[in-house]
């Protein structure tokens, strides 16, 4: 997997999808910036580098058990 930006004018249009669905826009501002997303490929949410994975525990469970 190359290296992709994900802010600017050449961000990865992956990235530019993930914020615009998630409803905010602003730069990434750093390494772990976090979404998750949908079994159906809508954006459930964003969460910021300081948010740590056990915290979204809970989310990815529902979101697994949605399928």
């Amino acid at each position: 997997m190359d290296k992709v930006d994900v802010n600017g004018a050449n961000a990865s249009p992956v990235y530019n999808f993930l914020k615009v669905a998630a409803g905010d826009t602003s730069d990434i501002g750093w390494n772990f910036g976090k979404f998750l997303v949908r079994p159906d490929g809508t954006v459930f949410g964003r969460y910021a580098p300081t948010t740590g994975p056990l915290s979204l525990e809970k989310y990815i469970v529902e979101l697994i058990n949605s399928r």
